[in-house]
């Protein structure tokens, strides 16, 4: 005879995972939790940030913050600790933890599972009790996302935060057929877009292609650095820690089938590429670059064209720009989504300090010297 026993769920707790190893033996649970929660996108994913710290702060100091109950993850927050003393701390010293992100993260957020309101809750209050820190920094959270929640706890808590807009990302929404995407394009665009493909066609067979592999993504290097990025020495084959940071999160993309390195080629030889993710139903623009000798042509608005032109055929629900807004992208969308830092200050006295001169005082002042100028 069998005897039903209930089981007790296991309690909530937090813990701190120190250093890049133990961070690295969370990625299963990580992703799981990822998939569960309510923000589910590729920057997010254990990967992503991983090759974030590889490759941009192998030495740095990293603290997980990590509420979860037994093996599953509630919440989590990474943070990478730096000294400084320079214009963005009014030249006083200050010790940041923030999380991994830079410009190449392309969006920031936090790690929210199930359960991940009382998860973001019990951290926030270990936080409080942690020294060592002066502030804390998230970088570019995208407008409405519930990682927002932290702000609420830390003013509640009488922590002064600053807000800074670091991005407006132009983002598509997707309809079924690519033909309605063309519709509602303003129209000289749209004849300028078709006749460009028409002249483009006519210097011989013009083939898009999604593919994956170390050779397409070394193709899509060169591209990227064949313009005026590579004249500028800001192109990614320039820099090894940008190399890897781009092969590590394409290959782990490949691992999923969620790459789409699409490259278009002229006569077979690669004329643009870009670098995107398919996740959760969306299109990641990540990178994009083209042959500017055919630039009358517009190779790399032809590239987009056939990479929004897939995603229509594939069902997907949003074709997301990413980045800065730039006028290229809004050739096919003005709808944008507004990235924010967060900067949360201890209230200490150097804490309320920095936060008043850097929030209040220099944008007051910069107004003014912009007006009298």
């Amino acid at each position: 005879m069998s005897v039903a026993v209930k089981l007790q769920p296991e309690e909530l707790r937090v813990e701190v995972v120190e250093g890049r190893d133990g961070f690295v033996q969370l990625e299963k649970a990580w992703n799981a939790a990822l998939g569960a929660g309510p923000h589910d996108e590729p920057m997010l994913r254990h990967e992503w940030m991983r090759a974030y710290i590889e490759n941009f702060a192998p030495g740095a100091t990293l603290r997980t913050f990590v509420a979860r109950a037994g093996r599953e993850i509630a919440a989590a927050v990474p943070l990478i600790e730096t000294r400084e003393r320079s214009a963005d701390t009014c030249f006083v010293p200050m010790t940041t933890w923030a999380l991994p992100v830079n410009d190449h993260s392309q969006r920031g957020g936090l790690l929210l599972g199930r359960g991940w309101q009382a998860g973001l809750d019990l951290i926030w209050e270990r936080l409080q009790q942690e020294a060592g820190w002066d502030r804390l920094r998230l970088r570019d959270l995208p407008g409405g996302a519930p990682d927002w929640r932290l702000r609420e706890l830390a003013e509640k808590a009488g922590h002064p935060c600053g807000l800074w807009v670091s991005l407006r990302s132009p983002y598509l929404a997707l309809p079924k057929k690519y033909a309605d995407v063309e519709a509602a394009l303003e129209g000289k665009f749209r004849q300028n877009l078709r006749r460009r493909k028409r002249r483009l066609a006519e210097l011989g067979q013009v083939k898009y292609e999604l593919t994956e592999g170390d050779e397409a993504l070394a193709d899509f290097f060169d591209i990227e650095a064949s313009g005026w990025k590579g004249r500028d020495g800001t192109a990614i084959a320039q820099r090894p820690e940008l190399v890897g940071f781009y092969t590590q999160i394409a290959r782990d993309a490949a691992k999923r089938k969620a790459l789409a390195l699409g490259i278009l080629r002229l006569k077979d030889k690669p004329i643009a590429a870009h670098l995107s993710v398919v996740h959760a139903q969306r299109h990641y623009l990540i990178k994009i670059g083209y042959d500017e000798s055919l630039h009358e042509h517009s190779p790399g608005q032809q590239l987009v064209s056939e990479a929004i032109r897939d995603s229509c055929e594939r069902g997907l629900r949003e074709f997301d720009f990413l980045g800065p807004c730039m006028d290229w992208k809004l050739d096919w969308e003005s709808e944008l989504r507004t990235h924010t830092w967060l900067t949360i200050f201890r209230p200490t006295q150097k804490g309320r300090l920095v936060h008043a001169a850097r929030f209040t005082a220099w944008p007051v002042l910069r107004a003014l010297f912009k007006k009298e100028h």
